[in-house]
C-alpha cells in the first residue's frame, strides 16, 4: 500500500482516470486513485458489456440511481460504477462542444476555459484516425473514429439523404468548431470495442510504481483540519471505516457523487446539512444546485422482423442543427437509432408492446430548465434525490414539440418507414395537435444522461459557484473537483469528451504547481 500520498483522486471515470494517469507521469508524485466499482486490468478480464461498443451498458456496472424527470415521473439514471466510469458504459459518442460554449464559460467568470484555452487539451486526449489538422490531435490516449459509408446500415444512409434533401448541409467532421449539419458520429471505439478512459489512460499508467488503483472503495466524506482537506474517510469492506490521508484531494466522482460527497463532508447548503445532522464546514448553497441535463425524445417504430441486427451499432449518423428561432448554435441533435432495447424501460415497453424499437431521436442540447440534487440522508449508502425538472419553461416544451414533428417527418421517408410495423403512440392526428404533442413529449421524455453543474465553477463573489476556474473548492485548501459537475453551463454535445478534457486541464495545472 502506498504511503505519503501527494494526490488522492476519488473516482476513475472520464475525468478522474485521465487526471490520475497524467499526474502519475511525474515519478516524483505519488497518486492514489479510488474507484467504488470493480477494476478490470486487461481486456481479457473485461466483461463483454463494457467492451461491446454497439450498445450502452446500463445495469451491470451501474450505481442504480433514479431521477425525477418531470413532476412525479421517475426514470433510471445510469452512471458507470467501474474504472472508466460512464466512459466505460456509454454510447461511445466522441463529440466536442463548440467554441461558443467555452467562450460563455469565460464570460461567466472563467477566462481560463475560453475556446482557445481548451482546444489544446481536447487535442491532447485524442488520437484522431480520420483528420490531421490544426483542430485535431494524434497519438493521444483515446482513439476517435467516424463510421465509414461501408460501415453504415441502410437506414443511416437514408437518414443522411433525407437530411440533405431537407436542406441541412453534409458534414465530414462534426468536431470541426464550425460544423453544423448531418454526418457520421465521431466515436471512441476501436473496431467494435468501446474505448474507455480505463483502456486509454489507465492501461498504460497502471505499471507505474507511483500510481495505485484501489477498486471497490466507497468514499464517505472528505476530512478537514480547519479548512484544509487532509484526506478521506472510506467504508471498509467488512464494516467500519478507514482514513486515507493525502496532500491534495480531488473529487472526480461525477455530477451525482461529487456534490453528494461534498455535502456529506459538510460543504453545501447549511440549512439542508443541519437538518440531516451533518456538521457544517462551509456554507455553499451552490452544491447540488444548477443541475442541467439534456432532455431527449423522438419518433419511434416497432421494427419489422429481421430489419436490424443486435450487432448493429446503436448510433452512426447525427444531425447537429440550430432550432428555428433559436440563438443557441447547434442546440438540437437528431440521431437515427438502429435499435433500442426497452428491457430497462418498462413504460416505453408497455407503450410499444415490443422489446425493441428504432427511430429518430432528438436531444435538446441547451435547455433552460434547471434541476437540483439533494441528500436524503447522512448515510453514504443512501442515494441522493436527483430532480432534473425538465420542461420547466415554455421554450423547452415548444422546442421539443417542434423537434418531434421533425423526427416524424424523417420517419416518413421511404427506406425508413417501411422498416417498421407501426409507430409507438404517434400518429398523424396527434402530430397535428399541439396539446396532444405536449402530452406525448411529457410521456416519452427521457434523459441524455449528461448531468452537469452541481458543483459549478465561478468567481469567488458568485454565491452559486462551488469551485474557482482552477477547480479549487472555494473557501478550502487542498480540495478540488474535477468532473462534469464543474461545468457552469451545459455543452451542446455529449459530455464524455469534455469531461476527459477537464481532467487533462486540471492535470496540467497541478503538474505546474
Amino acid at each position: 500500500m502506498m504511503h505519503g500520498i501527494d494526490y488522492l483522486v476519488v473516482g476513475s471515470g472520464s475525468a478522474g482516470a485521465a487526471l490520475a494517469a497524467r499526474l502519475s507521469e511525474d515519478p516524483a508524485r505519488r497518486v492514489l486513485l479510488l474507484e467504488a466499482g470493480p477494476d478490470f486490468a486487461t481486456v481479457a478480464e473485461t466483461p463483454t458489456d463494457l467492451i461491446d461498443g454497439s450498445a450502452m451498458s446500463m445495469d451491470r456496472h451501474d450505481w442504480h440511481f433514479k431521477a425525477e424527470i418531470t413532476d412525479r415521473r421517475r426514470i433510471i439514471f445510469p452512471r458507470g460504477k467501474v474504472t472508466g466510469g460512464s466512459s466505460a458504459v456509454g454510447a461511445t459518442i466522441a463529440l466536442r462542444g463548440t467554441p461558443n460554449n467555452f467562450d460563455e464559460w469565460a464570460e461567466l467568470g472563467n477566462p481560463a476555459w475560453a475556446w482557445d484555452e481548451v482546444l489544446p487539451f481536447y487535442k491532447r486526449l485524442e488520437d484522431d484516425q480520420d483528420f490531421d489538422n490544426e483542430y485535431h490531435g494524434k497519438g493521444g490516449p483515446i482513439p476517435i473514429h467516424r463510421f465509414t459509408p461501408d460501415e453504415m446500415t441502410p437506414v443511416q444512409h437514408v437518414f443522411r439523404d433525407a437530411c440533405v434533401k431537407a436542406g441541412f448541409p453534409e458534414v465530414e467532421d462534426h468536431n470541426h468548431p464550425e460544423a453544423t449539419g448531418v454526418g457520421p458520429i465521431p466515436s471512441n471505439r476501436q473496431g467494435s470495442h468501446r474505448f474507455s478512459t480505463a483502456m486509454g489512460y489507465l492501461a498504460e499508467a497502471r505499471g507505474r510504481e507511483n500510481l495505485e488503483i484501489r477498486s471497490g472503495v466507497q468514499v464517505n466524506r472528505v476530512l478537514f483540519t480547519g479548512n484544509r482537506a487532509r484526506g478521506v474517510e472510506v467504508a471498509k469492506a467488512g464494516g467500519g471505516t478507514e482514513v486515507i490521508e493525502a496532500g491534495t484531494v480531488v473529487l472526480a466522482a461525477g455530477a451525482v457523487n461529487s456534490p453528494a460527497i461534498l455535502m456529506r463532508s459538510g460543504i453545501g447548503p447549511a440549512g439542508d446539512l443541519r437538518r440531516l445532522g451533518i456538521d457544517v464546514v462551509l456554507d455553499r448553497p451552490g452544491v447540488g444546485a444548477d443541475l442541467i441535463d439534456h432532455p431527449r425524445t423522438g419518433a419511434f417504430m416497432v421494427p419489422q422482423e429481421g430489419s436490424f441486427s443486435p450487432e448493429d451499432p446503436f448510433l452512426q449518423t447525427i444531425l447537429r442543427t440550430t432550432a428555428p428561432g433559436s440563438t443557441e448554435f447547434n442546440d438540437l441533435q437528431y440521431y437515427m437509432i438502429n435499435h433500442f432495447d426497452l428491457t430497462l424501460f418498462p413504460e416505453l415497453q408497455m407503450l410499444a408492446a415490443a422489446k425493441t424499437i428504432f427511430g429518430v431521436m432528438v436531444v435538446h442540447q441547451r435547455p433552460e430548465s434547471r434541476g437540483r440534487l439533494t441528500l436524503t440522508s447522512a448515510d453514504p449508502t443512501a442515494p441522493p434525490d436527483v430532480v432534473l425538472n425538465f420542461l420547466d419553461t415554455e421554450r423547452d416544451i415548444q422546442t421539443l414539440v417542434d423537434a418531434v414533428r421533425q423526427c416524424w417527418q424523417f420517419m416518413q421517408t421511404a427506406g425508413i418507414n417501411d422498416q417498421g410495423q407501426r409507430f409507438v403512440v404517434l400518429g398523424e392526428d396527434m402530430v397535428a395537435d399541439d396539446e396532444l404533442m405536449r402530452h406525448y413529449v411529457r410521456l416519452s421524455l427521457d434523459s441524455g444522461y449528461h448531468p452537469v453543474g452541481t458543483a459549478r465553477m465561478g468567481a469567488a463573489g458568485d454565491e452559486g459557484a462551488v469551485v474557482d476556474e482552477r477547480l479549487r473548492v472555494h473557501g478550502t485548501e487542498g480540495l478540488y473537483v474535477c468532473d462534469a459537475s464543474v461545468m457552469p453551463s451545459i455543452v451542446n454535445c455529449n459530455t464524455n469528451l469534455t469531461s476527459i478534457m477537464i481532467g487533462e486541464r486540471l492535470a496540467d495545472w497541478l503538474r505546474q504547481s
